[in-house]
């Protein structure tokens, strides 16, 4: 729809109201010192209003014995409860699951098919435990929970597994027709109102992508083939917008390629075709580029169109999850490059630094650009944009944009070494520029003399969660501290109230 030049006009004298103020602040800092004589691991739950848990995991080098700490903290990071657990030896800690009341983590045993279920009540930090098998010895991938019982899945014997475990009676049931040869599990996911489990897989012979669904009981309700070998579904996740209405979404490529072509919809209450979204018919999906590159870009691809030519675009897609709005929901992705760089240090392919994606597997990963659309509650795209990420590089493969809304704005943040670059959006708008903060200021007694692994994560209204770790040096010491922490960052957009 073209808009009127009055409405572009208004838009920008919108912006410039507060653009002058629009600024990230940094809020409360929590650190936690670094034992050298530990190797510690930290996971953060962002609660939105209702605070962030850390799990803080402490093993004592070749020891097997390892603790869980729990913290609580609410929307000022004030700490409310903290609770420890400690496995049992010979357990790992394999995965874990949370919904908007319990975190749950999953422990295996070495090599053997007995499991633990540790469950953490948000509000009160209160845990309860439970033991039980897996039959058969499977390698854990997938991990969710469904009201009382918990659905594992992986593989047994190269074929795919999920099993159904049940925390009353501690009884284990495998889901039926899943163990055949070229299926892979994509996704396990939980309809919590409905009590329905979906198991999402890919046949990696004929390229299809296949949902199951189940009753809460293990029994299979459905079975829905999306896809051919023009346009198979690489991933995909459920949208539950209301009971009547779940929608599957994903990105899809051509044939079993891990290369995405664009996104797609597939309406699950009615018999509609599957919508496919091509990265070359989005508006701004060049944005990120310099206006001269993308002007020449789209002007070579609508002469394309002229002569009846199909357009593909192939990128590497990593898709968030979705994210709920009062229109709809918003389609957050980063465009990626896998590189291997040699290591040194790795001795073997197994090392926690390779990511295997397909039968490759790589160190490094560059990333070029975000795409952001928005939905409504139909599935219809309302608008599409794109960011630079000016090639940030990192050695994990993980969501880095983050976003939280204020208004209709859209605010996009996203760490880069120790920094965070912000940018605004308002639909097919740029609201605002690039812009930075840097992390690694200190105070006038300390000096944070090197910050790595740096992420971000969205909280609640239009505050962001810093973290990460950092080596930090108080005056005239000769050695640095080692901490963990953690820090509130606010993006505030104010109207300049001027005369």
């Amino acid at each position: 729809m073209k808009k009127h030049p009055y409405q572009t006009l208004i838009f920008f004298i919108l912006l410039m109201s507060f653009s002058a103020s629009a600024q990230l602040t940094q809020g409360k800092r929590i650190e936690f010192e670094q034992n050298s004589n530990l190797e510690e691991e930290n996971l953060l739950i962002p609660l939105k209003e209702n605070g962030v848990v850390l799990l803080q995991s402490k093993k004592e080098a070749y020891r097997r014995k390892f603790t869980l700490d729990f913290y609580k903290y609410d929307s000022t990071l004030t700490q409310i409860w903290k609770t420890t657990f400690l496995p049992d030896e010979g357990y790992d800690l394999e995965k874990t699951y949370y919904n908007e009341r319990f975190l749950y983590a999953l422990f295996k045993k070495d090599d053997k098919i007995e499991i633990g279920v540790l469950r953490i009540d948000f509000e009160t930090g209160d845990k309860t435990y439970v033991e039980g098998n897996l039959l058969t010895n499977v390698e854990i991938e997938h991990f969710v929970v469904l009201s009382s019982k918990a659905f594992i899945g992986g593989k047994y014997n190269e074929r795919p597994v999920v099993v159904m475990f049940s925390f009353f009676d501690k009884s284990s049931k495998v889901l039926p027709e899943i163990h055949n040869n070229y299926l892979l599990i994509n996704d396990l996911d939980v309809d919590e109102q409905n009590g329905k489990v979906y198991l999402m897989l890919k046949n990696e012979r004929n390229c299809q992508f296949i949902l199951k669904t189940y009753s809460y009981e293990g029994k299979l309700i459905n079975s829905l083939a999306l896809g051919d070998k023009q346009t198979a579904p690489i991933s995909g996740e459920l949208l539950k917008i209301d009971s009547q209405k779940p929608i599957l979404m994903g990105n899809y490529a051509e044939g079993c390629s891990q290369l995405s072509l664009g996104i797609y919809l597939q309406n699950l209450s009615d018999d509609s075709k599957t919508q496919y979204i091509n990265f070359a018919d989005l508006q701004n999906f060049f944005r990120f580029m310099t206006p001269k590159r993308e002007e020449k870009i789209k002007t070579r691809i609508s002469q394309k169109k002229k002569k009846g030519k199909e357009i593909k675009l192939r990128y590497r897609l990593l898709l968030h999850d979705l994210i709920p709005t009062n229109d709809g929901w918003v389609v957050l992705a980063e465009i990626f490059y896998p590189e291997y760089k040699s290591n040194t240090n790795a001795t073997t392919w197994g090392s926690w630094r390779n990511y295997r994606i397909g039968n490759d597997i790589y160190n490094n990963f560059r990333y070029s650009h975000a795409i952001i659309c928005g939905f409504d509650k139909n599935g219809k795209m309302l608008w599409d944009n794109s960011v630079s990420l000016k090639e940030i590089e990192s050695s994990e493969l993980n969501a880095k944009v983050q976003l939280t809304q204020q208004d209709d704005f859209q605010i996009l943040a996203y760490p880069d070494e120790s920094l965070i670059r912000t940018v605004v959006i308002r639909g097919n708008e740029k609201a605002k520029e690039l812009e930075t903060f840097d992390l690694k200021k200190g105070t006038d007694v300390e000096k944070i003399t090197n910050a790595e692994q740096t992420n971000l994560a969205a909280w609640y209204g239009h505050s962001f969660l810093a973290y990460g770790y950092q080596s930090i040096r108080k005056n005239n010491d000769l050695l640095n501290r080692e901490v963990f922490y953690m820090t509130k960052l606010t993006y505030a957009l104010k109207e300049d109230k001027r005369d």
